[in-house]
């Protein structure tokens, strides 16, 4: 059986070192998972140490892939559901939410507010307000993670 939580640190930590390689920045998993209370400012799953960060980083993990029909037909898709915390989450530490996912044996996909400005594919999901590209790809958009 699979250990959901050993499961959920294997994606934080390989979404952390793909934000490093990207970004050149030293991104880390925020201690104890995000459970921090909020007056430490740290909610999220990854944050940059000693930096003013952005975002509130939510990094999920699922077996199946979810972006498909379900997100039409599904009373609450998973994708809602995780897009869900990660809103939740930014506003208790006044950071903009930021979602990053993958499936098992899927590239990393990223779920944001901002419309990309580069050309690259990507998702326009109306019903959360959200664009979901790859990773990869919306890095191209140089987005700012930290202050200054």
């Amino acid at each position: 059986m699979v250990d959901s939580r050993q499961k959920g640190a294997r994606i934080e930590s390989q979404v952390k070192k793909r934000m490093t390689e990207l970004t050149g920045l030293n991104w880390q998993r925020v201690p104890g998972s995000g459970a921090l209370n909020e007056v430490h400012k740290l909610k999220g799953d990854l944050y940059v140490p000693d930096e003013g960060n952005l975002f509130c980083v939510e990094v999920k993990g699922y077996k199946d892939d979810h972006i498909n029909s379900g997100l039409l037909t599904h009373k609450t898709p998973q994708v809602a559901e995780w897009w869900s915390q990660a809103v939740r989450q930014g506003k208790q530490v006044e950071k903009r939410p930021l979602l990053i996912f993958k499936f098992d044996r899927s590239k990393i996909f990223v779920c944001f507010q901002d419309e990309p400005i580069e050309e690259y594919r990507h998702l326009y999901y109306s019903h959360l307000d959200v664009y979901i590209a790859l990773l990869d790809d919306w890095i191209e958009d140089n987005p700012k993670f930290i202050k200054g």
